[in-house]
C-alpha cells in the first residue's frame, strides 16, 4: 500500500513545491514509484518545476467531473516519478470542486509507493481539503518566529483531525543573521526537524532553470539535503500512522 503524504505550511512562499519537488525525485532515484499532486488548485506551480507545462487533463478535471484520475497522470522526465498537475487557469479553477479531493488522491494508494501532495498554505478551506488528502504530513517552514508559529499551528490542527505529523523541514536556512537556529526551531515546533536545507545558490539556479535541484546539481549541498529528507521519509513514513492508527 502506497503512503500519502501532504506537503504543507502555515504561510506561502516557504519551499512547499520545491520540497515536493526534489523529494519526489529524490525517491524516484531511491527506487521507489511516486505520484506528485499539484493539489494548490489556485497557484499551482508544481508542473512548470517539474517540466510539464503543457498539459490536456489536470487535477481539476477530475475534480469537475470531466474524466477520472488515471487520465490526469503524466510521466515525467525523471525516473520512477509521475505527476499530477493542477490548471493555472480561473476558468478551470471555478469548475472544480476541492471537496473530491481526498477521495480522488486516496484512490492512488494502490498505484504508487508514494503520493506527494502539494498544498496550499494555511488552513483554508482549499487547503485543508488539500492536506486532508493524505494520511501523513510533512511540514514545510523557514527560519523565522511568524512562520514557524503559523506552521506549528497548521501541525496541530492537522494533528487533531487525525494525520500523522512526520515532522517538518527548516528551508532556505543561513539566509540572514537573525534566523532561527535549528535547535530552536525544533523547540518551537515540538515536532522532529528531518532537514535543513541551507540556502544554496544552486537551489535558485535549478528552480530559474526549471530543473528540480536533486537532479540539476546533485552534489550541491541543497541537493544533498532533499536526498538526505528522503532517506528519513522513507524510515518513518508508515510507521508512524500505523502507530497512530
Amino acid at each position: 500500500m502506497g503512503r500519502l503524504i501532504s506537503i504543507a505550511s502555515g504561510k506561502g512562499g516557504t519551499g512547499k513545491t520545491t520540497t515536493t519537488a526534489n523529494l519526489s525525485i529524490a525517491l524516484g532515484k531511491m527506487g521507489y514509484k511516486v505520484c506528485a499532486v499539484d493539489a494548490d488548485l489556485t497557484m499551482a506551480n508544481l508542473s512548470l518545476v517539474m517540466g510539464i507545462d503543457d498539459a490536456d487533463t489536470t487535477i481539476h478535471d477530475v475534480l469537475a467531473g470531466r474524466t477520472d484520475i488515471e487520465n490526469a497522470i503524466y510521466s515525467t522526465a525523471y525516473e520512477n516519478v509521475h505527476l499530477i498537475p493542477a490548471a493555472i487557469d480561473w476558468e478551470h479553477v471555478i469548475r472544480a470542486d476541492p471537496r473530491k479531493l481526498p477521495e480522488i488522491i486516496k484512490s492512488l494508494k494502490n498505484s504508487f509507493d508514494f503520493v506527494i501532495i502539494d498544498c496550499p498554505a494555511g488552513l483554508q478551506m482549499d487547503a485543508m481539503n488539500a492536506m486532508m488528502s493524505g494520511e501523513e504530513v510533512l511540514l514545510v517552514t523557514n527560519p523565522e518566529i511568524p512562520c514557524l508559529t503559523d506552521t506549528l499551528k497548521v501541525g496541530i490542527v492537522l494533528k487533531k483531525a487525525g494525520l500523522a505529523v512526520l515532522g517538518f523541514v527548516l528551508n532556505r536556512y543561513g539566509r540572514g543573521d537573525n534566523d532561527i537556529p535549528p535547535e530552536a526551531a525544533e523547540e518551537v515546533m515540538e515536532l522532529p526537524l528531518l532537514a535543513v536545507i541551507l540556502e544554496d545558490p544552486a537551489v535558485r539556479e535549478a528552480t530559474l532553470e526549471g530543473v528540480p535541484v536533486v537532479e540539476y546539481r546533485p552534489d550541491s549541498k541543497g541537493a544533498q539535503a532533499f536526498m538526505e529528507l528522503a532517506e528519513r521519509i522513507v524510515k518513518i513514513a508508515g510507521l508512524k500512522a500505523r502507530v497512530m492508527g
